[in-house]
């Protein structure tokens, strides 16, 4: 009995359901010989009759009918299987630079309506990956090398300065530029996103703050609370929604430094285009120079 082929179960039922191997056959779009000869195999390897022949046509025995039953059952459960995985949302990959907030990823997975796998990748190793497609989209921080790219700012948030509760500008209720000359910044190695580096840098610089840089190899939630809470004259900048307890968020009180972050896609632009509609989110395409 081993050996049956998917396509012998589909011949055997046309035959049964038509009655004849000449009207399966035109059902089928095959020759009617081809068509007996797998007929004739199937019972074969079955070793029971499944037909009896007779001028009239094709007349199921008991054993056929019964054989019936069960190979309709298959090729039904098999029809269901196939529309299951038609109809299931592809699985996309999405490369996820550190420090996002649950909105943003949120609102991502939801625009993109498929089952996503976050993965955590720097922003400046995206634009390769995109390429390539080990990557179907990246959340990445502006400005970035995005040449080749189709991009959707998804979010643009006002970064405020971050203390520990215990600190003396946790009193206050904003914070100018001039009260944190004289403070550090816990920051990330620049080269992880050069361009948004770059960007929130020059713009404390335009207002005068040039501060001194604290940057802990690791980029860990436990490093971020350690550091903030063991170095008194330590400051962060952060979006006010990832500021965990047991600190406090200040607003600068005029021009405050911003995140913005991108969804990127080399190979997925009428995904994006779906995505985005509805949601106010511009597409942008960065012509390779």
């Amino acid at each position: 009995m081993t050996g049956i082929e998917l396509r012998q179960l589909r011949y055997f039922a046309a035959v049964a359901e038509s009655g004849t191997v000449t009207e399966a056959a035109r059902r089928l779009r095959i020759a009617q010989p081809s068509l007996s000869q797998q007929i004739a195999e199937l019972e074969r390897r079955l070793d029971v009759p499944l037909f009896q022949r007779s001028p009239r046509g094709m007349e199921l025995t008991t054993a056929g009918e019964t054989f019936l039953a069960g190979v309709q059952r298959v090729l039904a459960d098999l029809r269901a299987v196939i529309e299951t995985v038609r109809e299931t949302p592809p699985r996309r990959t999405v490369g996820v630079c550190a420090g996002l907030t649950p909105t943003v990823l949120a609102d991502v997975e939801s625009a993109l309506g498929a089952d996503t796998v976050l993965e955590s990748v720097d922003t400046v190793r995206q634009t390769a990956l995109l390429k390539s497609g080990e990557l179907d989209f990246g959340l990445l921080r502006l400005p970035a090398n995005t040449d080749g790219l189709f991009v959707a700012e998804v979010s643009d948030e006002p970064l405020g300065v971050v203390v520990a509760d215990d600190d003396e500008l946790a009193a206050k209720e904003t914070v100018g530029y001039a009260a944190l000359r004289h403070r550090e910044l816990l920051w990330f190695r620049d080269s992880r996103a050069p361009g948004y580096a770059d960007a929130v840098l020059g713009h404390l610089a335009a207002h005068s703050w040039r501060p001194n840089t604290y940057r802990p190899r690791s980029t860990s939630h436990t490093v971020f609370v350690h550091a903030l809470r063991t170095r008194p004259n330590l400051v962060a900048l952060r979006p006010r929604e990832t500021v965990p307890a047991g600190f406090h968020w200040l607003p600068f009180r005029e021009d405050p430094p911003r995140e913005r972050i991108g969804l990127a896609t080399a190979h997925r632009m009428s995904d994006l285009l779906a995505g985005a509609r509805g949601r106010g989110w511009r597409v942008t395409f960065d012509a390779l120079p």
